[in-house]
């Protein structure tokens, strides 16, 4: 095992000069939900009145129950746990699994494994470098979580189950990416799937919670629903760590088991062969790269109508029990919706709007993937110009993020309308919703693009920041830490959010100004390198 595993510590170094940067701000977001909600739950919630009526609010409306967490107590950590929970192991599970997968089955793909195999690294060292760096981000994340918590004044006991509550939510995605990156050749299946099964786990959870003691069994057949049942400041479950020590284990090691029985580069689950000739399509640009993008668009198109279609037939009887209540009706009141229960779809609407807006970057920044491998060059050498190579990918990034607005808004619709008898007007009325955010994704996609035609290398960098930044803001100026003036400069989705009551001058400026972001991005790449 120990020739195995030589070289380890080089491909350490080397992870950690390639994604220093990465790393730090996909650590630096996570903290911030948690650390930020710690900061100001105080000012939020000073008295125990408050807090009950906040632990009322949790435990009678679904919505936060199944995006969120349930409430185990009116404590201010309770609290805060509530409140981050959801955000935190999301965005921490999602750092985690794309890492792994980027420095395990990703560098196969590309053809860097392959090199790197021929110096002296044995066959296990990439999988147990990228381990160590990721688990070891998970340790950092655990440790900064606790510290800060107990800096700010919680108790220690609850501090100290949070901080390892986020830790391990790094450490079971790890864990499930890298068997993930066994399975498939592709890094885009394999980092996809480990994502999509953890955020499925999360919604198991959430109804699982929704339906009370009848369904709390199903919480626990899912590691979200142990980590809830950790329930810091709440009466601590330690006994639940070593559950999930035991789950990553488990996992870890049949992650080492099949990696030693395949061969490099390939899959367990065997690529389906292609055809013998190649489809005319293939000829010009937008076929090739619907080729290369389309399993992933309908993989999203799936996932969406996974989503909208339950969501439409089971939000408005779900939130008729609750439409009366004084916080509900405020909510409704402050965005500026007349029927209360429709101010569930509009928070579901600003929910998803975040993951299609990340498939939107993927899609764009597919340009920068080709150009870093080597295949934009060669795709160049041909009649292709610049400008069709890249328009035919960019076409994905502002088109695919319509197509599932559109899904999202007509399942909403439809689901409402089978139960209001009003199938037209309630389908009209949430596709109005939901399109009404295609400006807002456009402005994040017209950044990529700006960033890719102009420095290209750090593109991936910009256009990641772009939204992160876009939703950080967002949750700091909820807690009221920032004033909501700074949210309409940093956030496109800000100018589209029925609170600030947008008009068509703010849609069509919105698109103005993703139509010049491209542009730009089209004008700087007809006049750089490319560069690999």
């Amino acid at each position: 095992m120990k020739k195995d595993l030589i070289g380890t510590g080089g491909l350490i170094r080397l992870i950690l000069r390639r994604d220093r940067i990465l790393l730090l701000l996909w650590m630096l977001v996570t903290l911030s939900i948690i650390l930020g909600g710690a900061a100001t739950i105080e000012n939020v919630y000073p008295t125990v009145e408050a807090r009950q009526e906040r632990f009322d609010q949790v435990m009678n409306i679904p919505m936060f129950m199944l995006f969120q967490s349930k409430a185990f107590d009116i404590s201010p950590g309770a609290l805060v746990t509530q409140q981050a929970f959801g955000g935190t192991t999301i965005l921490a599970a999602l750092g985690s699994a794309l890492f792994l997968v980027r420095h395990t089955r990703k560098e196969e793909q590309t053809g860097r494994r392959e090199l790197i195999g021929s110096t002296v690294v044995g066959r296990h060292a990439p999988l147990a470098a990228a381990l160590t760096v990721v688990l070891g981000a998970g340790v950092i994340l655990a440790a900064v979580s606790s510290i800060g918590l107990i800096g700010i004044g919680f108790p220690m006991a609850g501090s100290l189950a949070l901080g390892l509550v986020v830790g391990s939510a790094v450490w079971i995605a790890a864990a499930m990416a890298a068997v993930a990156a066994q399975l498939t050749e592709n890094s885009g299946v394999a980092s996809v799937s480990a994502i999509v099964l953890f955020y499925g786990f999360h919604f198991v959870r959430g109804i699982s919670d929704m339906g009370g003691e009848s369904l709390d069994w199903l919480g626990w057949l899912v590691p979200n629903g142990w980590l809830e049942r950790v329930r810091p400041f709440a009466g601590e479950r330690w006994w639940i760590f070593g559950l999930i020590a035991v789950f990553v284990i488990l996992l870890l090691r049949l992650a080492f088991r099949l990696a030693g029985r395949r061969d490099l580069g390939a899959g367990l689950i065997p690529a389906r062969n292609g055809p013998a000739t190649a489809p005319a399509g293939l000829r010009n640009p937008i076929g090739l790269a619907w080729r290369l993008q389309r399993r992933m668009l309908f993989f999203w198109i799936g996932l969406i109508t996974i989503i909208a279609l339950p969501s439409g037939f089971v939000g408005p009887s779900a939130m008729k029990e609750y439409a009366q209540s004084q916080w509900l009706q405020e909510y409704a009141a402050a965005i500026n919706v007349a029927n209360p229960t429709d101010a569930f779809f509009t928070y579901l609407v600003f929910v998803m709007v975040f993951p299609i807006a990340m498939y939107a970057i993927m899609a764009t920044l597919r340009m920068r993937s080709d150009e870093a491998e080597g295949t934009a060059e060669m795709i160049l050498t041909t009649s292709v110009n610049r400008g069709r190579w890249a328009a035919s990918h960019l076409a994905f990034g502002i088109g695919a993020p319509v197509i599932l607005l559109v899904i999202l808004g007509f399942g909403f619709g439809l689901g409402n309308g089978v139960q209001s008898n009003d199938l037209s007007g309630d389908i009209a009325r949430m596709l109005r919703l939901t399109t009404s955010l295609v400006p807002a994704v456009w402005v994040i996609v017209g950044i990529t693009m700006a960033a890719f035609g102009l420095l290209g290398r750090v593109s991936n960098v910009i256009g990641w920041t772009a939204l992160a930044v876009g939703i950080i803001t967002e949750i700091i100026v909820k807690m009221k830490l920032l004033p909501e003036w700074l949210f309409l400069v940093l956030s496109p989705f800000a100018h589209v959010n029925p609170y600030f009551r947008p008009s068509a001058m703010t849609f069509a400026g919105l698109t103005l100004l993703s139509a010049v972001l491209v542009i730009l991005g089209f004008y700087g790449l007809k006049r750089r390198d490319l560069t690999n």
